[in-house]
């Protein structure tokens, strides 16, 4: 896997900005500003003595990168109104979700610009889940009530489907219809335990039928996290992931 490597020119500054920083006391005045530009390349001593230097902690991190969690038995990619990949990490979350948290959680709503990349068939490596998860959202918890659970049922319509665990669904005309929420008939009337990203939660991707919950239960946990110990343990089990569509969310 490739890394991407801070250029010399953002270290210097990054030194700079903090040296700046730390003489705030100090009152300067600019009086002129010249641009100029520097070149780095293989053939540049300086850059390669830079290189040179962090070395040994690229070749620590490609190693850590480039080791196996799981097999896996069939690509996982995504698309909708299900995907293999939407499923098998919304799967892993609400899984996760339910172990990080005392009070049962119902379903698991994602995105699908949260993932980043595919799931190859064979080895999967750490590399590829930063990959497929590059950021930092957190798994959150939030609880709703049945109004707002159905909002949240309509978008997924609207969107034409989306990673979805814990219930399944027709999309009929960009409406939801046969709605089963943990195996039972979805009613409105309840309250329901949603499990998502911290991102998400915030209303991001236009969801807004997060804001205002009955109650919201942060996990402290990383989605990224969370799938690697999935899969470690998994693994540790001697099983695999088989990443396949199941017909939980369908066009009719």
């Amino acid at each position: 896997m490739k890394f991407k490597i801070v250029s010399k020119i953002n270290y210097v500054f990054a030194i700079f900005l903090i040296a700046f920083i730390s003489c705030k006391s100090t009152k300067l005045a600019v009086e002129k500003i010249e641009t100029s530009s520097t070149q780095l390349n293989k053939n540049s001593e300086e850059d390669k003595a830079f290189l040179d230097e962090i070395l040994p902690y690229k070749l620590k991190i490609d190693k850590e990168m480039n080791g196996v969690l799981i097999v896996s038995n069939a690509d996982a990619t995504k698309g909708q109104p299900e995907s293999a990949l939407g499923n098998l990490v919304s799967d892993i979350v609400l899984a996760k979700a339910n172990q990080y948290c005392k009070e049962k959680v119902d379903m698991c709503m994602l995105n699908n610009g949260g993932l980043r990349t595919s799931l190859p068939a064979g080895e999967i490596l750490l590399g590829k889940v930063y990959e497929l998860m590059p950021f930092e959202n957190e798994i959150v918890v939030v609880t709703m009530s049945g109004k707002q659970t159905r909002k949240m049922l309509d978008y997924i319509a609207r969107s034409g489907g989306v990673p979805l665990a814990g219930a399944t669904a027709i999309i009929n005309d960009s409406i939801l219809t046969s709605i089963k929420i943990a195996g039972l008939d979805f009613n409105e009337e309840k309250n329901y335990r949603v499990a998502t990203s911290d991102y998400l939660a915030g209303g991001g991707d236009k969801m807004r039928f997060f804001k205002d919950p009955i109650s919201i239960e942060i996990t402290k946990h990383k989605m990224r996290d969370a799938l690697i110990e999935y899969m470690v343990d998994e693994n540790t089990k001697g099983n695999k992931l088989n990443p396949k569509k199941d017909g939980r969310l369908r066009i009719q």
